[in-house]
């Protein structure tokens, strides 16, 4: 049986169980009829929205998974920047010092959101959109790098992905792969 069918299934106990109770269904059935439609509407939008979990196709009925759907169930992902100064040294970069102002949360979002997308996504015309805006956006933090530190201005910015196995507790190495770059005087690649 799939996760998906697991947890529709709680979604219809969960349903069933309330609609057992006399008070809730008593106030269901007072409620005039074209509101009790409404209201079953948006509610079937937001089970939908909640089985679904694209929030870009079911926006503004969107899944609300942050406990329940694990990402990575085996490995830990999660992103760590590189700039390259002209003599091809690496400097570490860290967009979310570099873009104080903007939450945190919200540039490790936008990252890992548009890296998966240009890596992966399976409609090449939106590969090829994420992959201009994954380049847009390095070039941008490494623009920013460059006003701060003219003393050591950087030629390219590296995305690296880095994934930890947690079968083992965590005890092995993090693995680092360079998954994208972006140059600041080309589109990147």
């Amino acid at each position: 049986m799939t996760l998906r069918l697991v947890e529709a299934s709680c979604y219809g106990a969960l349903l069933v169980g309330l609609w057992m109770v006399r008070p809730i269904r008593a106030y269901v059935r007072a409620i005039p009829r074209p509101h009790r439609k409404i209201l079953a509407g948006l509610f079937l939008l937001l089970l939908v929205g909640q089985m679904v979990n694209r929030p870009r196709l079911t926006f503004p009925f969107t899944s609300w998974a942050m406990y329940g759907r694990p990402e990575h169930p085996d490995t830990l992902v999660f992103y760590r920047y590189e700039g390259l100064d002209e003599a091809q040294q690496v400097i570490p970069l860290n967009p979310f010092r570099l873009l104080a102002p903007i939450s945190r949360a919200e540039v490790a979002s936008k990252f890992k959101d548009l890296a998966s997308a240009a890596l992966s996504h399976p409609d090449e015309g939106r590969r090829a959109a994420s992959q201009r805006r994954l380049s847009a956006l390095l070039a941008a933090v490494g623009r920013i790098h460059n006003t701060r530190h003219p003393d050591r201005p950087i030629r390219a910015v590296m995305l690296v992905r880095c994934t930890l196995d947690l079968r083992d507790g965590g005890r092995s190495d993090i693995q680092r792969q360079r998954v994208w770059r972006a140059d600041l005087t080309e589109g990147g690649t």
